[in-house]
């Protein structure tokens, strides 16, 4: 969710229109969910129809990740190792830190939903609620050897290290689940996937298609799979939701949903949009006002995804979303898109900051 390039020469519109998307849907993910979770009856009609809505929309994060493999694993774009640490991740960690910070004053301040004794700790549970960062940090890590491969262009080698990384995005999780079934109280395989659950196995295959797709043709047999997988994985994800809430459930639905981002099903529904912004978007001609605001649309989205996380948590505190009920297949998208509008209109004030630009968006 990140608004950084490798150059500031010839924006690509549709890549910025899915970025704009992609950040929408991060702001429904977090809307619907509560939904889901508190006000909608559960085995409704609305649920289930606001179920497939959060399902599609978990596209978000891995189109975001695709777009920056688009950049950062483009070999003809030159990158050091001073500016891969001294610029880019030296600015996600202010970033991650100076929002961190933000969100944890906000909550036990403001809001004061803890004791100032466990601020410190909140602190840390602030970082995870931005475990994207920390994740983005991973893949500029390995970027330099991903972009070796890319480099070579043997686009065998790229399809083998992305089928790797979807193996043990899908096998670890449901090794951690299973141990939890069949062997109560075991910690030994759950501790060892959390020594190696990184985002090279999580989201390298990511990462990589997004430079992938953008610099190859992807045969027509391809892209019919790609789509195929991607409309099976919005059912499979919509019915892990439904059994993550429904108790009598077999427990490895939990798969399906909970850490969703991080499954291989959300990984060929972000390929599949990414084709599509490809394919249609991208033989589009927009016109100047539209690639305008559409480019400016696009530099907020990484204060967007770190503001509206705080916005959501203000309108649950005050019970502000429990005020609107009934219609809730339209009435959630219009929510999320008041929460993404005044995201976006407080981060156009912020950006006129050049400090809080250059830092912290």
């Amino acid at each position: 969710m990140h608004s950084f390039q490798l150059s500031s020469q010839g924006r690509t519109v549709w890549l910025d229109i899915l970025r704009v998307c992609a950040a929408f849907a991060v702001v429904f993910i977090h809307v619907s969910t509560h939904y889901l979770e508190n006000l909608i009856p559960f085995a409704s009609f609305s649920w289930f129809g606001t179920d497939i809505e959060l399902a599609f929309s978990r596209f978000a994060v891995p189109v975001f990740v695709m777009i920056s493999g688009v950049f950062f694993l483009n070999p003809k774009r030159t990158l050091s190792f001073g500016t891969l640490y001294g610029k880019y991740i030296r600015r996600i960690l202010t970033v991650l830190v100076g929002w961190a910070l933000l969100r944890t004053a906000v909550i036990n301040i403001w809001l004061g939903q803890t004791p100032a004794a466990e601020w410190f700790k909140d602190l840390f549970i602030s970082v995870a609620w931005y475990w994207f960062l920390p994740m983005i940090i991973g893949l500029y890590m390995i970027s330099p050897l991903l972009r070796a491969l890319t480099e070579l262009g043997e686009r065998k080698l790229m399809v083998y290290f992305m089928v790797f990384c979807l193996f043990f995005a899908m096998f670890l999780p449901m090794a951690e689940d299973v141990e939890k079934i069949l062997f109560p109280g075991s910690f030994y395989v759950s501790t060892t996937i959390k020594l190696i659950k990184i985002p090279f196995w999580m989201f390298g295959a990511h990462f990589l298609f997004g430079y992938y797709a953008s610099a190859y043709e992807i045969s027509p047999r391809a892209k019919k799979w790609i789509y195929a997988l991607a409309a099976v994985s919005l059912l499979l994800l919509a019915a892990g939701t439904y059994g993550f809430f429904d108790e009598r459930a077999g427990r490895l639905y939990y798969y399906g949903m909970h850490g969703a981002s991080v499954t291989p099903f959300t990984f060929f529904m972000g390929a599949g949009v990414f084709l599509f912004g490809k394919d249609v978007l991208g033989k589009i001609s927009f016109s100047p006002r539209v690639r305008d605001w559409t480019q400016r649309l696009a530099r907020y989205s990484l204060g967007v995804y770190m503001l509206h996380l705080i916005l959501v948590e203000a309108a649950i505190h005050f019970s502000l979303f429990d005020k609107i009920n009934g219609g809730y297949m339209l009435t959630v998208p219009l929510l999320a898109m008041t929460v993404f509008a005044l995201s976006n209109l407080i981060i156009a004030l912020i950006y006129k900051l050049s400090f809080f630009r250059k830092h912290f968006l």
